[in-house]
């Protein structure tokens, strides 16, 4: 099983940077990979077993299931429940945090997943990569004076 960590502070607080990266439904308004999402039949975005559809700019699709939610916390968890990656039991989860001073963020984001023998020296570096992507982007937004 491979691990994978990213983390990054984002110069807003937790309340405005979990309106963004929070939003089960719409990742794809900081994550420069994802094109668009699509909530599936069932369980709201903002509650657990909500399924998401993610578009990637290559045309690739994700579906993927929130497994934990927690608004309070600022955290959620998901799993990749069918993907052309060649992997299995990838599990992710996203984590936001107040920095003392209020007005900044720690965000975690971080992943396990089993790639495929044929990739396992690849993959992981190519998803980390992802998964820092998405946390540069996020950071970009805030760091350009956006709001959620």
């Amino acid at each position: 099983m491979v691990k994978i960590y990213q983390s990054a502070v984002i110069p807003a607080p937790v309340a405005d940077v979990w309106q963004v990266a929070g939003d089960y439904a719409r990742i794809y308004a900081f994550h420069p990979a994802v094109k668009s999402t699509k909530i599936e039949a069932g369980p709201a975005a903002d509650q657990v077993g909500s399924v998401r559809l993610c578009t990637l700019e290559d045309g690739a699709q994700l579906l993927e299931t929130q497994t934990a939610r927690s608004d309070a916390e600022h955290t959620y968890s998901y799993a990749i429940t069918e993907s052309p990656m060649p992997m299995k039991n990838y599990e992710g989860t996203v984590r936001l945090r107040p920095v003392t001073d209020g007005d900044t963020t720690f965000i975690e984001w971080s992943a396990t997943f089993d790639p495929n023998p044929e990739v396992a020296d690849e993959l992981p570096g190519m998803v980390s990569g992802l998964v820092a992507a998405g946390l540069e982007s996020l950071k970009a937004r805030f760091a350009d004076g956006e709001t959620a």
